[in-house]
């Protein structure tokens, strides 16, 4: 965090003194989810958009300093048999301890604002080969879960022991639904992430095309004895072009 402060100071500073490029960026994320238990394990990946703005500021012949502002899409889904907590369904009064399965399909969708702040090092001619490397800290803009599905409600994950009332099966229920989870997650991340591409000139600037790893390395969950631990991760990739402005 604290470094994170200085960035404004020795972007002005890189500013003034420093061959300077400004770009921006667009492609697709591919999030993923990492848990530890019951209720937080079994995310798959899912497909969203991913983009921003960047400035690089050249300190050597080869080292460029690149911080970032991105809109940095997270989460992942599950699909398929999944345990729910004895008070998610309403209207259905079960002990504190009981777990429920359903069959359904879960998105989370996690939202953040990235600030990452990579060196980057360019090498080769007209055609150019870079990689980057560096820490992000990223705040949360959103976040939700969307359930779609109908399913019985079962008492075992395999699904052969329904949930009855008079001894017969209780309804389908629908799981048709979007639901804030912003107080369930913390409202700061951090992590650190890195990258492999290319670049061309084209015009004034250059066109680029890059594939990133992003790793978040903080527990995002505000109450992780309930809601398990959970860290964010995706790959990247995007084009994008560059302006050289000095």
């Amino acid at each position: 965090m604290r470094t994170i402060c200085m960035v404004p100071f020795l972007v002005f500073y890189l500013s003034a003194n420093a061959q300077l490029n400004i770009g921006a960026r667009g492609g697709i994320s591919i999030p993923n989810l990492k848990g530890n238990n019951e209720q937080s394990k079994g995310y798959t990946s899912r497909l969203d958009g991913y983009g921003g703005l960047l400035a690089n500021f050249r300190i050597t012949r080869f080292l460029y300093l690149q911080p970032e502002i991105n809109f940095s899409p997270q989460g992942g889904q599950r699909k398929g048999m999944q345990q729910l907590p004895s008070d998610a369904i309403s209207g259905i009064s079960l002990p504190p301890d009981m777990n429920l399965y359903a069959n359904f399909k879960s998105v989370t969708i996690l939202n953040y604002l990235e600030i990452p702040i990579l060196a980057k090092i360019v090498l080769g001619q007209k055609l150019k080969y870079f990689a980057c490397f560096g820490p992000h800290i990223a705040f949360l803009l959103e976040a939700k879960t969307k359930t779609s599905g109908n399913s019985l409600l079962y008492l075992d994950e395999a699904g052969t022991i329904p949930l009855t009332e008079n001894n017969e099966p209780l309804p389908a229920f629908s799981f048709n639904s979007t639901t804030s989870i912003n107080e369930s997650i913390k409202k700061v991340n951090a992590g650190v992430q890195g990258g492999l591409g290319i670049q061309y000139p084209l015009g004034p600037g250059s066109i680029f095309l890059e594939g990133r790893a992003i790793i978040g390395l903080i527990n995002i969950q505000t109450h992780p004895e309930i809601d398990g631990k959970n860290k964010t991760g995706s790959l990247a990739v995007s084009a994008g072009y560059q302006l050289k402005i000095k």
